[in-house]
């Protein structure tokens, strides 16, 4: 009875050490699991942010070389543009009688920009006060800009909104920031759905930063809003 009662004992022992031994690995089979899972994560996490560091850097560097091409600029009453030096002169003469026809209609105005040429459209043409959603008349205007901006794919386009000085605070848009921002996306999209590449262009919010007109008079205001294109060459 005692060696049958030992005997047990040690069976009873041995399977008790089998059943922590199971346990133990299935424990760590999960721990490395979990592990992988993590790292897997981690990897996509990375992966996007240096994605989306790429397109910043891809419209930083676009803003900045706009911005340098704007600082030459000139406009006759006449609608008149002289190209300045080293230009090219070909190209920038297309685009200007492609585009004369919206300008001689007062739909838009054109100036140069150092290398480019810069599209005004005044935000009324485009938008109601405080919005960002376009109007159905505005359809006409920006589709003849779509028509001639989509052949030209050597070209990129930055499109920059831009409001008057008066402070705005609405459900929606609790800054003008806001506001030039979402109009200068929608133009985007707008030309996007009209088939020009995405990657040619890029929209930034100017609020009332870069004025036409320096004032605050009714005049002024309605002067400096407004959504310019800039193409580049």
């Amino acid at each position: 009875m005692t060696l049958s009662s030992g005997n047990k004992r040690l069976a009873a022992d041995k399977a008790g050490y089998r059943h922590d031994d199971d346990g133990g690995d299935g424990e760590a089979q999960s721990g490395r699991w979990l592990i992988s899972y993590a790292d897997l994560i981690t990897t996509l996490m990375v992966l996007f942010l240096a994605l989306y560091a790429l397109q910043l850097a891809k419209n930083r560097e676009l803003e900045v070389r706009m911005l340098e091409r704007r600082e030459v600029k000139s406009a006759t009453a006449s609608g008149s543009i002289h190209a300045p030096a080293g230009a090219p002169e070909a190209a920038r003469r297309q685009l200007l009688s492609l585009l004369a026809p919206l300008q001689d209609n007062r739909q838009i105005t054109i100036s140069n920009a150092s290398q480019g040429v810069e599209i005004a459209i005044n935000a009324k043409i485009l938008f109601n006060s405080g919005d960002a959603r376009l109007l159905p008349g505005s359809f006409g205007v920006l589709d003849q800009i779509a028509g001639v901006l989509r052949d030209r794919s050597k070209n990129n386009i930055l499109v920059e909104g831009h409001t008057d000085s008066v402070p705005i605070s609405t459900a929606k848009y609790e800054s003008n920031w806001e506001l030039s921002s979402a109009r200068a996306g929608v133009v985007v999209r707008f030309f996007a759905d009209k088939g020009i590449e995405p990657h040619r262009m890029a929209a930034i919010g100017r609020a009332d930063n870069f004025p036409l007109i320096i004032g605050d008079d009714a005049a002024a205001r309605a002067a400096n809003r407004r959504v310019t294109i800039l193409v580049d060459y």
